[in-house]
């Protein structure tokens, strides 16, 4: 399984709506993209005070690497992304097998 975790730092502009509706997509994305075992996104909420400025994580786990792969480019995915690049300070992704 490919653990794939995605941590976003928003600019000024991101507002309470567009996260929210992000949310909910990158939510679907689990009934619309194969392979995908889970996906679980939200704001940082962490009281160690180490989010490094990043405001929201999504982790979503696939059962292989050719599912992440495929998911990348897929157009549920796209999609997802395309209302919120423009609010995009920063992102850091981390994946990992286990």
């Amino acid at each position: 399984m490919i653990q794939h975790n995605v941590f976003f730092q928003w600019k000024p502009s991101m507002t309470s709506a567009i996260e929210q509706a992000s949310f909910v997509q990158f939510r679907a994305m689990k009934a619309l993209i194969p392979g995908i075992m889970s996906v679980s996104v939200g704001p940082q909420n962490s009281p160690e005070g180490l989010g490094k400025k990043y405001h929201v994580g999504l982790s979503v786990v696939f059962t292989d690497k050719a599912a992440r792969d495929a998911y990348l480019p897929h157009p549920a995915h796209v999609a997802a992304v395309a209302p919120i690049r423009p609010h995009l300070e920063d992102v850091c992704v981390l994946d990992y097998e286990f």
